[in-house]
């Protein structure tokens, strides 16, 4: 065995020595930054090697110039969280930002939550026992931000540090400030807390025994997550003995019932000079959840009737109500006078039955075993192609392409006004059968209550639909004055009612397009001949021939030819499929990419769904979702219910609906979704996936 001599030692501990000075050194000269018009950010090593087995701590330093602000992770009522996707070698791991407590930045009517002048957000990084000592690493982080005054400019940069890899214990700290950082992070409550929930409010009970003789100044919490709770509304606060109490207003993202309250408390106390303020961490349970349900009944109920009848009133603004709204205003500039009130009324008896009889047959086939939700109709291929001849007609008869009963016009007047009535009344049943593709705002909460609740609510939820959806064209007829803005009728009336046709052929044209999407190709072609034969069925029958019963046979075989195509059609096999970018949804493939570590987007849609399509097209298609979701390694699936399917429908109602669109966000590992807003933007959807744990 060679024997160490007194020299060899010597020689040792100096090249040690050497080597750990080098990596001082070098990890100083390897902190890199950034600089750009209103932010300088730099990446900083805490200490100045890596030792295999521990956790190396990182920082982002912002430093701003004045009256400019980035955001915490929850940004509030605007703007976007920092976020960094670190490079690292292999096997090492990075844990989550570690966010100091943030100020309350207003803008506006709009409350931020954010940071002002300077911050450091730390990051923790595993380094893995097994790692090679003596050979130095490169670390990369890529990080973007929204950096905001009163315009907003979205930043990114990529910064590199390069460190050395030692087995030596007890090394230098390079950065003394993160002691400061650390002393800036929330702390845990002293005492437990518990939230409960009424209608769009929320108490918060926290103990805070620990707090008797603290001079409190002011208060406020803040939601880890986006959309729980409204930033810039008023927040009442009070102790109850060593109780507080907090008056919260819910968000735009309301949480399933069961869920945790995740958040920070920041409490300023008073004191010599500048008040003390302290950030605490909250965890809080729900609070007797199934009795608070039953004691809110009532409450709900009401809640969900004023959303129907708000849903209802928005439900006339969508693309697909509009074309045959257009047709009743016509009808009511014709008979303007004594007529039109009747012809409002009328009109709003059509819309309020025809709800009714939709919500009596959804409660019978519910009782039944049937799984459905609102839209259920156009599930059928058969049901879309009816309305689709539905609306050819209607525009080939706006078109002056025919015109049934014009001999009658002189067999009195009396008659006139019962078939203009009769008329009238079918134009509401029309207006709720193409509204049902439409899910306006707040009508996906009242629906999805009213068809989990007895027959009785759920007919007062639909009742209350109608009123709001037939309320505009009622008033104006009433109030027939408002009719009377518009100029005398005159040929203007000619031209705007062939100008009418054109809507309708694009909502046949939607349709049609819909019906590709649940139908072959055979059956696509099905329903295109039976269109071309009920549009020269329909021309026939406008022609002016003595001989009528030629006319009549010709033109009744036409037409029947095309319902018999239409029967082909919807009994055709469909050839769904999901987009190229997303997979089928399933329970299963959503455990299963859960378990692998990854998040998942879900998105709830349907070919019918208008509603559905605009959110794909302004915030689920952009390049910045699409790179957001690779980036977060977040999988998308897609269940489709074009066509009737009974798990989509059970999950829809698992979550409180009753209908499309749908928009879940999974977290990686294990936990509850995240229910997205119906009406999604580009800015939503990022800002959701921003907030996603990464492992």
């Amino acid at each position: 065995m060679r024997v160490t001599t007194p020299i060899e030692k010597l020689l040792a501990r100096l090249s040690a020595l050497l080597f750990l000075l080098f990596a001082i050194s070098g990890a100083v000269l390897a902190a890199d930054s950034t600089r750009t018009g209103q932010v300088r950010l730099s990446l900083l090593a805490e200490r100045a090697a890596a030792i295999p087995g521990t956790t190396l701590w990182l920082g982002l330093r912002f430093e701003l110039i004045p009256h400019w602000h980035i955001y915490w992770r929850n940004p509030g009522d605007s703007g976007e969280a920092p976020r960094v996707d670190w490079q690292l070698p292999r096997g090492w791991q990075a844990g989550d930002i570690q966010w100091p407590t943030p100020q309350r930045i207003p803008v506006g009517p709009l409350v931020n939550y954010g940071f002002e002048d300077s911050v450091t957000l730390l990051v923790p990084i595993a380094v893995p026992p097994d790692q090679v000592v003596g050979v130095p690493v490169n670390i990369s982080a890529d990080v973007s931000w929204l950096v905001c005054r009163e315009e907003c400019i979205p930043q990114d940069a990529r910064l590199q540090i390069a460190l050395p890899v030692m087995q030596v214990g007890n090394l230098p700290i390079l950065e003394n400030s993160f002691d400061a950082v650390r002393a800036q992070w929330p702390v845990a409550a002293p005492g437990g807390a518990e939230y409960r929930r009424r209608d769009s409010a929320l108490t918060l009970r926290i103990d805070a025994s620990g707090w008797a003789d603290a001079q409190i100044t002011s208060l406020w919490f803040a939601a880890n997550d986006w959309g729980r709770i409204a930033p810039s509304q008023p927040q009442a606060w009070r102790f109850d003995s060593d109780v507080l109490l907090l008056e919260l207003p819910t968000g735009e993202a309301p949480f399933a019932d069961g869920a945790m309250l995740d958040g920070l408390l920041v409490v300023t106390e008073s004191g010599s000079g500048a008040g003390l303020t302290r950030g605490f961490t909250i965890s809080a349970a729900p609070r007797d959840t199934a009795q608070v349900a039953t004691d809110d009944t009532r409450v709900t109920l009401i809640l969900a009737l004023g959303l129907a009848l708000l849903g209802g009133l928005l439900l006339n603004l969508m693309p697909c109500v509009l074309p045959v709204l257009s047709i009743k205003v016509l009808a009511l500039v014709q008979h303007a006078g004594d007529q039109s009130a009747r012809h409002g009324l009328v009109f709003g008896a059509g819309v309020l039955l025809s709800l009714l009889a939709l919500a009596g047959l959804l409660i019978a086939l519910r009782a039944g075993g049937a799984s459905l939700g609102w839209g259920f109709q156009l599930q059928e291929p058969w049901v879309v192609i009816a309305l689709l001849y539905l609306m050819l007609a209607l525009g080939l008869n706006l078109s002056g392409v025919f015109h049934l009963g014009g001999g009658l016009a002189g067999v009195g007047q009396t008659f006139t006004e019962h078939r203009g009535l009769r008329g009238t009344f079918a134009t509401g049943v029309l207006a709720v059968i193409v509204a049902s593709p439409c899910t306006a705002p707040f009508m996906g909460t009242a629906l999805g209550f009213a068809l989990t609740r007895p027959p009785l609510e759920t007919l007062l939820v639909f009742a209350a639909l109608g009123v709001g959806f037939a309320l505009p064209v009622t008033l104006l007829g009433i109030w027939p004055r408002w009719v009377g803005l518009l100029p005398a009728p005159g040929p203007w009336m000619e031209r705007l009612r062939n100008a009418l046709a054109f809507p309708l052929y694009a909502t046949a044209a939607w349709l049609l397009w819909v019906l590709s999407q649940q139908v072959g190709p055979s059956g696509l072609a099905s329903a295109l001949a039976g269109s071309v034969l009920l549009a020269f069925g329909l021309w026939w029958f406008g022609q002016p021939l003595r001989r009528r019963g030629l006319r009549n046979a010709l033109g009744g075989t036409l037409i029947l030819a095309s319902l018999a195509l239409m029967v082909a059609a919807g009994h055709n096999t469909p050839t769904l499929s999901a987009a190229p970018a997303a997979e089928t949804w399933s329970r299963e493939r959503v455990s299963a990419l859960q378990q692998d570590d990854r998040a998942v987007l879900v998105n709830f849609t349907a070919a019918w769904c208008i509603t559905c399509k605009v959110n794909e097209q302004i915030a689920l298609s952009t390049d910045a979702v699409r790179q957001a979701l690779d980036e977060n390694g977040v999988a998308y699936l897609r269940a489709d219910w074009t066509r009737r399917d009974p798990a989509i429908t059970e999950e829809l109602r698992r979550h409180g609906r009753s209908g499309v669109p749908l928009y879940l966000l999974y977290p990686a590992g294990q936990g509850p979704p995240e229910v997205l807003p119906q009406l999604l933007t580009e800015g939503l959807v990022l800002q959701a996936l921003s907030r996603i744990d990464k492992t």
